[in-house]
């Protein structure tokens, strides 16, 4: 089965006809996201020398701000775009971080069940940004997985509601172990699972509905599941699926866009963003988009595109980001536009 080109202006014109009722049918849906939540932390500012004690700039912070990262992320993307019922399952720490994550969510609609892990720092990701540029990244966190009594109070929270997606998040911080993907994936009759995975967990999400790695992560899945040489992309994507008992693969290449593989079809789109500004949280959006359109049944090929633009409208923003729907009308219709 070779991998084919779609005609994404045709596909553009589509959903611009129909995008007031994809709107309306992602606003119907129930969408739980578990995961590794983290606290992203911006230090913006100016740099005008070099420290005299080691060759780095000095850099004078004008401003900070706080916005959720990881699995958070990914939550308030599902919640920006789909106006639905979002609720995300994750650990904190207990500590003001955790606190200030917790009060992000719930200021962007976002219902949370987190449990407070002594053992751990909420994990935080410190960027610190001078004259548009990225100078540093301080991250803190500790990634040993949590305790078997924290995971048992996720589970008993989620036996307790019924979703139509569930997105994993996984950042190979310590969240997803045995028991907990294992009592995720009994929902798999009431709602499809898709999960942006770490190659280093991947057997732990066998049999889910759909992933979506990037192409580094998928060349790295493929040995692990299946062995051998490096393969194209095809062939690549065929292995992981069938080893994995998975439906659907989407793979992210970045500039060169993604490529969509079921057992029936496989597909490229072209990636839609000219001016790429910060590709931080990009694949975030893209699961995001991905779980909103898979939920409602939305055709395959409209879903990447319509994903495709999701991501564009994140990358030409700084740092984390959640893409509105009057962007995503802007950037549809821009596109059709533009020939």
């Amino acid at each position: 089965m070779e991998i084919r080109e779609i005609d994404t202006q045709k596909i553009l014109g589509e959903i611009e006809k129909e995008v007031e009722k994809i709107f309306y049918e992602f606003s119907r849906l129930k969408v739980a996201v578990f995961g590794d939540s983290m606290l992203d932390s911006y230090l913006i500012g100016d740099t005008t020398r070099i420290s005299p004690e080691a060759p780095v700039p000095v850099v004078h912070i004008s401003k900070s701000y706080f916005k959720p990262g990881g699995a958070a992320n990914t939550a308030v993307n599902i919640k920006k775009i789909g106006g639905c019922k979002v609720k995300l399952f994750s650990v904190v720490g207990e500590d003001k971080e955790g606190n200030i994550l917790e009060d992000l969510m719930k200021k962007e609609g976002v219902e949370v069940f987190f449990v407070r892990d002594r053992s751990r720092p909420t994990t935080q990701k410190t960027r610190v940004i001078a004259r548009g540029q990225h100078v540093v990244r301080i991250d803190t966190e500790k990634t040993h997985n949590i305790e078997y009594t924290l995971a048992e109070k996720i589970i008993s929270e989620l036996k307790e509601e019924e979703f139509d997606v569930i997105v994993l998040s996984d950042y190979a911080k310590g969240f997803f172990s045995e028991n907990i993907t294992n009592a995720i994936k009994e929902k798999r009759n009431s709602a499809k699972i898709l999960c942006d995975p770490k190659p280093q967990n991947i057997k732990l999400f066998e049999g889910v509905y759909m992933i979506l790695p990037n192409i580094k992560e998928a060349y790295e899945i493929k040995k692990i599941v299946a062995g051998g040489k490096e393969e194209n992309l095809n062939e690549t994507a065929r292995k992981i699926r069938e080893n994995l008992k998975i439906k659907k693969i989407v793979i992210t290449q970045g500039e060169d866009g993604l490529s969509f593989f079921s057992e029936s079809e496989a597909f490229h789109i072209i990636a839609f963003a000219k001016d790429v500004y910060d590709v931080t949280g990009a694949g975030d959006t893209t699961t995001a988009a991905f779980a909103l359109c898979e939920g409602i049944g939305l055709e395959d090929e409209k879903s990447a595109v319509f994903a495709s633009i999701c991501a564009s409208c994140k990358v030409s923003h700084l740092g984390t980001y959640s893409p509105t729907r009057t962007e995503i009308v802007k950037v549809l219709k821009n596109l059709i536009n533009f020939k």
